[in-house]
């Protein structure tokens, strides 16, 4: 079994830092982002347009909102929020969109609230599949925290909820259960998969500790 995992963890060390993060989510005009699964994110700034965060293959969740400049002049113009939103999607090897429609009014801006017209696009003008719903506020609030709302959030039942897995219910748990240490795993790339995944997470500690096991051969 040390055979078959040698190369596959020295491949593993071997891959550039770059691919570690495979997601590239941008934002579009106007749109913020405040969670990425479960942690708070700081925004660049209103209507950067350019703002975005690289993920790691998989299933992520977001919470943005859409920040949109109303009033007939810039003069008398006043900048509102829609309602902050739920997105949770799965996505691997993509470079992902997320824009919202134009909107120049409050009544335009409510229709949004009520009728959230999202789009999540590839490069290829793809739409791209994805949960929605709307993280009420709960009660005033002039800070939001946005890590304790989608802890309650996602508790619930709703499409978008990130619902964590036990271990009693992951099948890859269930799979090292039924794996001694003299066994084979009959899915050798869902094997380099783990390996890679869990080596990237491991600080340099926890690396070198790997290597050494390896080569142990125990």
């Amino acid at each position: 079994m040390k055979l078959i995992l040698f190369p596959v963890l020295m491949a593993a060390i071997t891959i550039p830092a770059h691919v570690q993060a495979e997601v590239n989510l941008r934002l579009g005009e106007g749109v913020s982002l405040h969670a990425v699964n479960g942690k708070s994110h700081s925004n660049k700034g209103f209507l950067s347009g350019s703002s975005g965060v690289s993920l790691d293959n998989g299933v992520h969740q977001i919470v943005v909102d859409y920040q949109v400049e109303i009033g007939r002049t810039r003069d008398d113009s006043v900048i509102e929020r829609s309602d902050s939103f739920v997105i949770l999607f799965e996505t691997e090897d993509r470079d992902l969109v997320l824009s919202a429609p134009s909107v120049g009014t409050q009544r335009e801006l409510d229709e949004f609230n009520d009728n959230p017209l999202w789009k999540l696009m590839d490069k290829g003008g793809n739409r791209h599949d994805f949960q929605l719903d709307v993280l009420e506020k709960e009660g005033f609030q002039l800070v939001r925290d946005y890590e304790r709302e989608l802890s309650r959030f996602n508790k619930t039942d709703s499409p978008a909820a990130l619902h964590i897995r036990h271990a009693g219910s992951d099948p890859a748990a269930r799979n090292n259960e039924s794996i001694s240490s003299g066994d084979t795993a009959n899915d050798q790339h869902m094997v380099r998969q783990m390996l890679r995944y869990w080596y990237l997470k491991a600080d340099e500690n926890t690396k070198s500790e790997m290597k050494r096991w390896i080569r142990s051969g125990e």
